[in-house]
């Protein structure tokens, strides 16, 4: 630095070179805040972008979620009068969003819940919301879709519209694979945050107005139901309408057996709506285009446990049943399955696996067995007499009968009442429940159509104790549980019984039971109640005499249940008085068709 006059002093060329590194440093400075201010404005807009394309995604998400459970709900559809969703009038149009036809109560909740919810996430655009509720509704029934997934594609948005493809996958019963497309939903930004628009291309793009998704049958052949020898069951008329159903609709095992029976294969197209011809009647409309065509097959057989030559011989000998209304079932003794279902007159509600009838004396054998699992003998000695009071309640014999004295082998053969009462009083609590329990007396449905059991409600006192030992108080059962409880004597197993398949479930009776009992309803043929009927072969089997009302005396259904070799049965004749008399014939001439003889007219015979 120089020295001057006055001392040290900075030069002024060092001045000037000081101010110039301040001005580049205020100007890098002002250069990297407007960078930095750039790069945030750039920043943020990318962020305002992501967060408006998420919420795209959310929207359409939650459309394609509300549209899942609505496609799988099992609903109803209702029908415009033109038959096509798009051109739905607003009649049609409000009857759709108010979810009142569906298919049934276990599935309106979820229909409720899917419109609600494909509303909530839906604006208006090129159709209504209730049109395009009414359209999803009807592609669902139309194709019978069971299952649905709907992934979603990459979102494209400007400014206040977006679209968002999706690609949709929809099972439909009884085709081997889904049918896939590929759409695409237009949203738009309301103040409620972003919609999709009601567009009938975005529930599938060949949708237009006039337009409906369909299938078209396969033009293979139903499945028949078959006797277990492969004879068409149709060929019974009984079994025909009381156990075979129908096709349209959808009716007893052809309903059951309809995903195996029914022809497979088709085609989903797309076709103009239907129209009315003058008559009023319903035309479908021209197919415009087919979507997707899948291999057809025919339907399969279902071969079933029924044997026609049975069946022919329970309904030859309800036939001459001396009232006119009648059950009999057979069942195979080593199966449990179901031999054969007759019912008289032939149509008309199955008595023979939905009737509900108090057993009467035919429940005695579950009373016997209770009494043998609990340490009872054969020679065990029981009072025989005339009647008997249980909690004020007075009891009788048919016909006012008393034998005294007799061991429990000859009071099940002789059907005496009074005796099996006190036998049940001398029981432990619940035996009578317990042996109940044991031949299927639950409640459950034997077979997968409407069919009843029998059920035995806990007795409320003792004078309904006494009447359950007897088949009485509030115990039900229907011929087809009294086939399977002597079937169950016969083979040591007591099966649920069943038409195709295997039994459902199964209980043994103990070893030390089935010997007396046994050795009980032979006794019954050969020196008891229905010692008088003359029986083919050597069968076993118990008479019942069912009070079903009140009277004096008060009427009674007439029951004979037992077996013979490998097959077992029951018998029920309404209003029939004692079993001996017109319910045992009935066996006895079952059992004569079985073997390939003639039937007689039936004899006067006495019994209960």
């Amino acid at each position: 630095m120089p020295l001057t006059p006055g001392g040290f002093t900075a030069s002024s060329s060092r001045r000037r070179g000081r101010g110039r590194r301040r001005a580049i440093i205020a100007a890098v400075v002002v250069v990297v805040l407007a960078a930095a201010s750039g790069v945030g404005y750039v920043l943020k807009n990318r962020a305002d972008d992501q967060a408006a394309d998420r919420r795209v995604r959310t929207a359409a998400a939650a459309y394609l979620a509300a549209w899942r459970t609505l496609a799988t709900t099992g609903g109803a559809a209702t029908p415009s009068a033109s038959g096509s969703p798009g051109g739905a009038s607003s009649a049609t149009s409000g009857a759709a969003t108010s979810g009142a036809a569906t298919s049934g109560a276990g599935s309106a909740g979820s229909d409720q819940a899917g419109r609600a919810a494909v509303t909530a996430a839906t604006v208006t655009g090129s159709t209504s919301v209730a049109t395009l509720l009414a359209t999803m509704a009807d592609v669902r029934d139309r194709l019978l879709v069971t299952g649905a997934t709907f992934t979603p594609g990459s979102v494209s948005r400007h400014g206040a519209v977006a679209t968002a493809p999706y690609v949709a996958k929809l099972d439909l019963s009884g085709l081997p694979s889904p049918l896939e497309y590929a759409g695409v939903l237009n949203l738009t930004s309301t103040d409620h945050g972003w919609k999709v628009r009601a567009d009938l291309p975005a529930v599938h793009p060949a949708l237009r107005a006039g337009l409906v998704l369909d299938r078209t049958a396969s033009t293979g052949h139903r499945g028949e139901l078959e006797s277990a020898d492969g004879q068409p069951l149709r060929s019974s008329g009984d079994l025909a309408s009381n156990l075979v159903g129908r096709t349209g609709p959808l009716s007893g095992l052809e309903r059951v057996y309809d995903d195996r029976l029914r022809a497979q294969g088709g085609a989903v197209v797309v076709r103009a709506a239907a129209t009315r011809d003058a008559q009023g009647q319903v035309v479908p409309g021209k197919v415009v285009q087919t979507l997707h065509t899948y291999p057809m097959t025919d339907g399969q057989a279902v071969r079933t446990t029924l044997d026609l030559r049975v069946q022919q011989a329970a309904e030859q000998a309800l036939a001459t049943a001396a009232r006119p209304t009648a059950a009999m079932v057979a069942i195979d003794t080593r199966t449990g399955g179901v031999l054969a279902l007759a019912n008289h007159p032939a149509t008309g509600a199955s008595r023979a696996v939905r009737g509900k009838y108090p057993p009467g004396s035919t429940f005695k054998i579950i009373t016997a067995t209770a009494a043998l699992m609990n340490g009872r003998a054969a020679n065990t000695p029981l009072d025989c007499t005339q009647s008997v009071s249980v909690d004020g309640r007075t009891f009788q014999n048919a016909e006012a009968e008393q034998f005294g004295t007799i061991p429990l082998r000859t009071a099940f053969a002789k059907s005496c009442n009074t005796a099996f009462i006190r036998l049940e009083e001398s029981l432990p609590a619940n035996a009578l429940a317990k042996a109940a329990a044991l031949y299927g007396f639950d409640g459950t449905s034997p077979l997968d159509i409407a069919s009843f059991g029998g059920t035995f409600p806990a007795p409320r006192d003792g004078a309904e104790s006494a009447s359950a030992s007897i088949g009485q108080a509030r115990i039900e059962a229907s011929p087809l549980q009294m086939a399977s409880v002597a079937a169950a004597v016969a083979s040591g197993t007591w099966r649920q019984p069943f038409v195709a398949g295997q039994p459902a479930r199964s209980n043994a009776i103990p070893t030390n039971v089935l010997g007396p009992l046994r050795d009980f309803m032979r006794a019954v043929v050969t020196e008891g109640t229905a010692a008088a009927v003359p029986m083919p072969g050597e069968v076993f089997g118990k008479t019942g005499t069912a009070e079903y009302a009140d009277g004096n005396p008060p009427p009674t259904h007439a029951w004979f249940v037992g077996y013979r070799g490998d097959v077992a049965f029951a018998v029920v004749v309404e209003d029939g008085g004692f079993g001996a008399e017109t319910a045992a014939p009935i066996a006895a001439r079952f059992l004569t068709a079985l073997d390939g003889g003639q039937i007689a007219p039936n004899p006067a015979v006495g019994g209960r």
